[in-house]
């Protein structure tokens, strides 16, 4: 007997999520457990600034006879996961392989792990499964020791690798090995600081993700106070560096840079007592060092309802720069938070960078939020975007048939916890009167009615004159549009959801849900869906996001009995 392994399919292309926290272990933690990583898709990566793992990775073992006949199949899942450190270069990563199949002569296993790393990093310990055997729903756990020693002031980029080598009792084996690879990089450094006057400081990242850096507007000593508060104003109104655009630290010629930015700044003692100059971009940038004259002139001031109000004193949202008139305090704690988060996101020369910064002057808004796709219609506090297809006939079956026109499309929706005011359905719409005709001819008296993609109570339009053709479509009153489950089982839930959390809602201010319909036809010429997906997720002001419902399919039949589909 002889035997083969592979994989059963290559690892696809890297899912990566980047922290919003500034780079504290236990978060990475969290984010890399057993848990974190087996919500990713099968066979992804997931990536954070300190951490790495891959799940869902299947391996097939294949037994053969002497005539080269498969006489058994065995399967391995492999997943593993690493937190890296912020503070120094030794870490581990948990492997885990369970025998998830077995067919025919294949019923145990003998699986040795290899892993390794290219230059720049060495493998201290590996997972000790020398002569252990597996059945099927066994599994076999270990970890891996990593060590990595970066010259001061220097850095390293590496990969892991890894290999399985898998047997059978019995078996001679041909092709002992699959074999697969970490598709992003690692990097350990001890380049952060100025190693030419402190202690060695060396850790780990993983350098594809982008790093944040944060700071916060809260009075000083709490935070940097009105500093933050013109940065943040500078990042809402100017050029949008360090939140829609990276920052590049660069360590050398910072007071250069700050010369060229605040050399004639003038300070205005009689607003602020210790007035000193916040420049962004900031002087320990690339971006920084724009000369003073082009830049917005800006005085912070903190407002008695809370927050701050930013006065413009020159130039204004065109300037390429600003520079704030902010106590001195104020400025040095910026500057100290601008440096700790260097350390805390391990950002070294070159890398780009994120600043965000906690604050009221320009709250964050959930993303379908912050920008409405172009041909979106303002309502409430979001939008909803309807799009059609063309068709060769508006009525498909009718003699004479319809002219040409369009059939509605998808449709897509962000809701805050203020809906716009959606319209009744009327009119002759696409399919209508093909939808009749299919009734007729099927001897029903069930009704008929016109479906909003985006329903009426969430601000859909269904007017003839309000853009309601292009957001209806023909269906069954009771069974597409009605009924459990129907479309109104989910706009229900969609309508209870967008409401404020005092008033039994789950949204914030800020927050949104993107709602999404999409009709689903026969062919091209179709007048009428057969069906429709619907789907709901909540956006976060944070970021973040999760599934208010996922993918759901409601098919355009009658009632609950599946029959008489009015899809053409």
């Amino acid at each position: 007997m002889r035997a083969c392994v592979t994989t059963i399919a290559t690892p696809a292309p890297p899912t990566r999520r980047q922290t919003r926290a500034a780079a504290q272990p236990a978060a990475a933690a969290a984010a890399a457990d057993t848990g974190s990583c087996a919500i990713a898709p099968p066979r992804t990566w997931y990536y954070n600034r300190f951490a790495y793992c891959v799940h869902g990775l299947t391996v097939l073992y294949t037994l053969k006879d002497s005539n080269d006949k498969v006489i058994g199949t065995g399967t391995l899942d492999v997943s593993s996961s690493a937190v890296l450190p912020a503070k120094g270069t030794t870490w581990s990563e948990f492997v885990r392989v369970t025998m998830t199949g077995a067919t025919g002569a294949v019923t145990t296993l003998s699986p040795n792990f290899k892993p390794a790393c290219s230059a720049g990093c060495k493998v201290t310990k590996s997972p000790r499964w020398v002569r252990k055997t597996i059945v099927k729903d066994q599994v076999l756990t270990g970890d891996v020791v990593y060590e990595s020693t970066p010259a001061p002031g220097t850095k390293v980029d590496f990969t892991t690798s890894y290999e399985l080598f898998v047997t059978s009792p019995g078996a001679q084996v041909t092709d002992p090995s699959a074999s697969w690879s970490n598709p992003e990089k690692i990097r350990c450094d001890d380049a952060v600081r100025d190693t030419t006057t402190g202690a060695p400081d060396p850790g780990c990242v993983v350098p594809s993700i982008m790093p944040v850096v944060r700071m916060s507007d809260q009075p000083n000593p709490q935070g940097s106070g009105a500093a933050a508060a013109g940065y943040l104003w500078a990042q809402s109104n100017l050029t949008g560096w360090g939140r829609d655009k990276p920052l590049t630290r660069a360590k050398g010629d910072v007071a250069g840079r700050s010369a060229r930015t605040c050399g004639t700044f003038q300070a205005r003692t009689d607003l602020v007592a210790t007035d000193s100059c916040g420049e962004f971009p900031f002087a320990e940038t690339r971006e920084g060092g724009i000369d003073g004259a082009q830049c917005a002139e800006l005085l912070p001031r903190q407002s008695t309802h809370g927050g701050w109000v930013t006065d413009v004193l020159d130039g204004g949202t065109s300037s390429p720069c600003a520079r704030a008139h902010v106590p001195l305090a104020d400025k040095q704690a910026a500057d100290a938070q601008l440096a700790e988060g260097f350390v805390n996101q391990r950002v070294v020369e070159d890398d780009q960078f994120k600043v965000e910064i906690s604050g009221s002057i320009a709250e964050p808004l959930a993303v379908c939020r912050q920008n409405a796709p172009a041909g979106s219609v303002p309502s409430g506090d979001g939008w909803f975007k309807n799009t059609t297809e063309p068709v060769p006939h508006i009525n498909k079956t009718t003699t004479p048939l319809g002219p040409a026109g369009t059939r509605a499309s998808t449709a897509q929706a962000c809701l805050g916890v203020a809906l716009g005011q959606g319209s009744d359905a009327k009119g002759d719409i696409t399919g209508w009167l093909d939808a009749d005709l299919f009734r007729q001819a099927n001897s029903t008296t069930a009704g008929l009615a016109r479906c909003h993609l985006i329903p009426n109570i969430l601000g859909g339009k269904g007017g003839t004159t309000d853009g309601g053709p292009d957001n209806l479509f023909p269906c069954w009153q009771s069974g597409t549009n009605t009924g459990t489950p129907s479309m109104r089982t989910y706009e229900a839930v969609a309508q209870r959801a967008a409401r404020k959390v005092k008033d039994g809602g789950i949204l914030g201010p800020n927050d949104a849900i993107f709602y999404q319909v999409t009709p689903d036809y026969r062919s091209s010429d179709s007048t009428i869906p057969q069906g429709v997906t619907m789907s709901a997720r909540v956006e976060r002001s944070d970021g973040s996001s999760q599934p208010l419902f996922p993918d759901v399919y409601i098919t355009n039949t009658q009632r609950n009995t599946g029959l008489l589909n009015l899809g053409n």
